[in-house]
C-alpha cells in the first residue's frame, strides 16, 4: 500500500506540472544520520518551477523540470557515499544531460554523545546549466546539524557552495533550514527554506540574494521509503518566485 502511494504521488507531480527560472537540480535539507554499514538508498530528486525570477526577461525559459538519480551506500556505520546524475527536460521539451557529481560524507559517532546530531559531507563534480553550455567542476562543502526535540525535529545546513573552473569562480554562502512536528510517526508537517547570500568576497544585496521558504510534507509510514513533497515561494525578486519540489526514496539492507 506505501509502496503504491509513494509511486503514484510521483507520478502525479510529472504528469500536472506545466510550466518554470531553472531551480536547482537537488532541493533537500539532510539530516545528520548516514545510510548504515552496506545499506543503500536509491532516491529520485524531481523539481519544477511554475515561476522564477523576476528578472527574466523571457518567462518561458524558466520552464525546466530537473530530475537528479541519486545513490547513496554505507561502507561503515559513519560513513557513506552518494553518487548523483542530473538530467533535465527544457522548456522545449527536450532532455538533457547535465552532468555527475560524488559526495563522500561522515557523521558523528552516537557514542560521542554530542548534544545534536552532526554530519559533514564533500560534493565534486562536473555540472552544467544546459546542453548549450560548458560543464564546469564544482561542488559544496555541507555542515549538517541536527535535532529531535519531542515530537519536533530541526536541521540546519550552512552550506558553501563553490565553483572551481568556468568564467565565475566563486565560493558562496548557501544556508538551507529545516523544521518539521512529526504527528504519530505517521507524517510530518513543517516547512524548508533555502538561500543563496552571495560570495565570501561580497554579499549581495537584499533583492539580489535567493531566499525560499514553504510548507512540506514528509510520510513516515515505512522506515525503508523516504518521501518528502514541498512548495518553497521566493521571498526576493531574484528568487525563483514558485517551486515543487519531491523525493522518492526507497532503502535496501537497512538492519
Amino acid at each position: 500500500m506505501c509502496n503504491r502511494l509513494l509511486i503514484n504521488a510521483w507520478l502525479l507531480l510529472i504528469l500536472t506540472i506545466d510550466g518554470f527560472s531553472q531551480a536547482d537540480n537537488e532541493i533537500q535539507v539532510y539530516a545528520s544520520p548516514t545510510i548504515g554499514n552496506k545499506a543503500t538508498i536509491i532516491e529520485l530528486h524531481s523539481n519544477y518551477t511554475f515561476n522564477g525570477s523576476k528578472a527574466l526577461l523571457d518567462a518561458s525559459d524558466a520552464n525546466w523540470t530537473n530530475f537528479t538519480l541519486e545513490v547513496t551506500h554505507g561502507f561503515a556505520d559513519n560513513f557513506e557515499i552518494g553518487l548523483y546524475l542530473f538530467t533535465a527536460v527544457s522548456p522545449d521539451g527536450s532532455y538533457q544531460y547535465l552532468g555527475n557529481q560524488i559526495r563522500p560524507r561522515v557523521t558523528v559517532p552516537e557514542n560521542w554523545s554530542w548534544p545534536l546530531g552532526a554530519s559533514l559531507s564533500v560534493e565534486l563534480g562536473f555540472f552544467r546549466p544546459d546542453k548549450e553550455s560548458e560543464f564546469i567542476w564544482q561542488g559544496e562543502v555541507r555542515p549538517i546539524f541536527d535535532k529531535t526535540i519531542n515530537n519536533w525535529y530541526f536541521s540546519f545546513n550552512p552550506n558553501i557552495e563553490f565553483a572551481l573552473t568556468g568564467d565565475d569562480k566563486n565560493v558562496g554562502m548557501a544556508p538551507q533550514f529545516k523544521a518539521m512536528f512529526a504527528i504519530q510517526n505517521i507524517a510530518g508537517l513543517g516547512f524548508e527554506y533555502y538561500g543563496f547570500l552571495g560570495t565570501f568576497d561580497v554579499v549581495l544585496p537584499g533583492q539580489d540574494q535567493e531566499h525560499l521558504i514553504g510548507p512540506i510534507f514528509d510520510l513516515l509510514v515505512d522506515p525503508d521509503w523516504e518521501f518528502n513533497i514541498g512548495v518553497l515561494f521566493g521571498l526576493t525578486d531574484n528568487s525563483n518566485q514558485e517551486i515543487i519540489k519531491l523525493i522518492v526514496g526507497r532503502r535496501f539492507g537497512v538492519k
